[in-house]
């Protein structure tokens, strides 16, 4: 059993558009995709956020490598990577990545997804959608 703590979501993109995208900067330049709040109350330990975000990705040019990061109050507590192929072959992605983060101290706490790539000579594009949310939640262990 648990109880909710807090919740935030947040979509910045709601749809996949060339026409409004934008290129991933490159590493170790970031690309701030999406930012949330949530708040963990006086007497909520043990507790765990559960995080999850969804980034639309285009490959422009080679085989970009896209580090995606997410952070609390601008610690990075959670990363993963992955390819993007561009012209000739698969282009279009939608990464859906998910992290847990336990035992979050009391107060407001701010969590941010970023992106770049690591790959020179290469290009990737945000495309949409972009959408990130996050539970926060009492647990008993």
């Amino acid at each position: 059993m648990v109880r909710i703590l807090d919740k935030a979501a947040v979509q910045p993109r709601r749809r996949f558009n060339l026409a409004n995208s934008y290129i991933i900067r490159r590493s170790p330049a970031r690309s701030l995709l999406a930012r949330i709040t949530l708040r963990i109350p006086i007497n909520s330990q043990p507790n765990r956020v559960d995080l999850v975000a969804t980034v639309g990705v285009r490959g422009v040019t080679g085989i970009a490598q896209i580090l995606f990061r997410i952070f609390r109050d601008g610690k990075e507590i959670f990363n993963t990577q992955q390819g993007i192929e561009s012209v000739g072959s698969e282009q279009n992605y939608a990464v859906t990545f998910q992290a847990e983060d336990r035992n979050v101290i009391t107060g407001a706490h701010v969590y941010t997804v970023t992106a770049e790539n690591l790959t020179a000579n290469t290009r990737a594009n945000v495309v949409g959608p972009v959408s990130f949310s996050g539970l926060a939640v009492k647990t008993r262990t």
